[in-house]
């Protein structure tokens, strides 16, 4: 994100912002390392489920984040 620094409390503060749902999907891909096929069986979804949830919260996130970076510099 073009010279704007991302700090955990401003990525908490992005992924807080999720629904529930997408937060689940999110941190269980980018945290936990599981594929899709993986969440889909965990969570009990289809498979298309998750890579919806996990690219559009993606999109949501880096929307968030570029946004508000300036506003969390701590």
């Amino acid at each position: 994100m073009a010279g704007k620094k991302i700090t955990p409390k401003l990525l908490a503060e992005a992924l807080r912002t999720l629904p529930k749902e997408k937060r689940k999907t999110v941190l269980l891909y980018y945290f936990f390392d599981k594929s899709d096929v993986e969440i889909a069986e965990l969570l009990d979804i289809p498979r298309s489920t998750v890579q919806y949830r996990r690219t559009s919260s993606f999109k949501r996130l880096r929307q968030f984040l570029e946004e508000h970076a300036d506003e969390w510099s701590d």
